[in-house]
């Protein structure tokens, strides 16, 4: 008796079949993953977008008082030049100001680091909006946390340490009216302004530029992508 022949070609066909199916759903789910990888990238994207929008409000804020301190620390100047004729209700007002009101600008970061934590980056088409960010992130926005640190330190160290040799801030008056022995106090003053106040405004200058470019060019880039927060 003849045994019937394998119907190979169904049992090929049926193979091929099964092969192209798996491959198709691994390519599929493959593909997934990448939208789900890019989707998640460009969302802290625009998490970042929303914390330059804040950081770039408080640079208006915080620049304009540094500007406003720039005419006090003129003023206790010429003020502690003329001890006997001190406007000491003035000068209490101002040296509150300049001691207890004087901000510095510790910007956002917390969606780049999830970025870098998440290896998300990798996943933003545009090389040179990565390079940027990153120059950003770890050098213009390190600076400006280093050295608003240090303003604040020596700011700090001011008031604590050396302010009260010279004035009484209880009672609002001078502790001396010695020219000589208020030379200290007014070059303390005046380093805080010439230091940390002038050169503090060009450095938040700089950073308000860098800051309001990358603002717009992740605006750029997710347009350019279509993309929308809740897509």
């Amino acid at each position: 008796m003849t045994m019937p022949k394998p119907p190979w070609s169904r049992i090929l066909g049926e193979g091929a079949l099964i092969i192209v199916s798996v491959y198709v759903a691994i390519l599929l789910e493959g593909m997934s993953q990448e939208r789900e990888a890019r989707t998640s990238a460009h969302l802290a994207l625009v998490q970042m977008l929303g914390e330059m929008r804040e950081d770039s409000a408080d640079v208006e804020e915080i620049r304009e008082e540094q500007l406003t301190r720039i005419k006090q620390y003129k003023d206790l100047d010429e003020w502690l030049a003329k001890p006997d004729s001190v406007p000491l209700d003035s000068m209490a007002e101002t040296l509150d100001l300049v001691f207890f009101s004087n901000r510095t600008l510790y910007p956002r970061r917390s969606a780049w680091t999830t970025m870098l934590a998440a290896g998300q980056l990798a996943e933003l088409d545009s090389p040179g909006l990565v390079l940027r960010l990153g120059d950003f992130y770890e050098s213009l926005n390190a600076r400006v946390v280093d050295n608003g640190d240090d303003y604040d330190d020596n700011l700090n160290d001011i008031a604590r340490n050396s302010a009260p040799e010279y004035w009484d801030g209880a009672n609002g008056r001078l502790l001396t009216t010695d020219v000589d022995e208020l030379v200290k106090f007014r070059n303390q003053l005046r380093y805080l302004h010439i230091s940390w106040n002038i050169w503090y405004l060009d450095l938040l200058d700089q950073y308000q530029l860098t800051l309001d470019s990358l603002i717009l060019e992740i605006e750029s880039y997710l347009e350019s992508k279509s993309f929308e927060p809740n897509s």
